[in-house]
């Protein structure tokens, strides 16, 4: 049988923990957007200057195939009812098959409960939600690197999608000497950091967890330390880059390479 909508989490396929489970409809929401600020036009009142998107939700409707009123094939449909809903309480990595190489990151927000079990023609629904992350993402991160002997590097990428997203930067040293401070930038946006120092084939990572940037020095061991503090305070908040082309730049005291990665993402 084709299955024309599949979804799955973490890599296990819903329809798989068992034949007799059809999907029989994926409804992915708008999304809810927040308005984030308000400037004051002469005259005019206030204006809307920006919005971000803070929800998705994505409702996965689905029945069993046991086509019959007894007490047997009702414990069954209550077996398999927990059974999926132990599959969707975990939450986690959520891909569909009509939306390939994409992801989007959710938690479940309602989950059916069994009603009457007599009915077999019973449809149930289950309701997943992004709230870190509300977009869908490239399953695997894009890649641009420059530098690696000089002290100073620009370079470019294309940023694809239709939804701003978050970069990624590494900018390690390979001079084999102390680096004092250092400056980069990515869409624009630029992130200095005068007393962050360097040891040799050290590296400021400056990366993001559950949509919240972080921003560390890894050591040549491979162990990290926080490096938020030694961000200067004109420096952007954020690598948050539109579509589109992306400039890239770095400035050291000496040679270094800087990778930038990012996913683009999807309304």
């Amino acid at each position: 049988m084709i299955l024309q909508r599949r979804v799955a989490l973490n890599g296990i396929w819903m329809d798989e923990l068992d034949d007799r489970i059809v999907i029989s409809g994926i409804e992915p929401g708008s999304g809810k957007e927040n308005i984030t600020a308000t400037d004051s036009a002469a005259g005019y009142g206030q204006r809307v200057t920006g919005n971000r998107r803070s929800t998705l939700d994505l409702v996965v409707r689905f029945k069993f195939m046991l086509r019959s009123k007894t007490e047997e094939l009702m414990a069954e449909r209550s077996q398999l009812l927990e059974k999926v809903n132990a599959w969707a309480a975990a939450g986690g990595v959520l891909t569909v098959n009509y939306k390939p190489n994409r992801q989007l990151n959710v938690i479940l927000v309602q989950a059916p409960g069994e009603g009457s079990l007599w009915d077999y023609t019973k449809e149930f629904s289950l309701t997943f939600r992004a709230y870190d992350i509300p977009y869908w993402e490239d399953e695997e991160a894009n890649t641009a690197v420059i530098g690696g002997s000089t002290q100073t590097d620009e370079g470019a990428c294309t940023i694809e999608g239709s939804a701003n997203t978050q970069a990624d930067v590494i900018l390690e040293n390979m001079s084999g000497a102390n680096i004092k401070g250092c400056t980069v930038s990515v869409g624009g946006k630029t992130m200095a950091f005068s007393q962050a120092t360097l040891a040799a084939n050290e590296a400021l990572v400056i990366d993001h967890v559950n949509g919240l940037v972080r921003i560390r020095i890894r050591s040549a061991g491979g162990t990290y330390t926080s490096a938020m503090a030694l961000r200067e305070s004109s420096s952007a908040d954020d690598f948050m880059v539109s579509p589109g082309a992306c400039a890239l730049s770095y400035s050291a005291q000496r040679a270094c390479r800087m990778t930038v990665s990012w996913r683009n993402r999807y309304l």
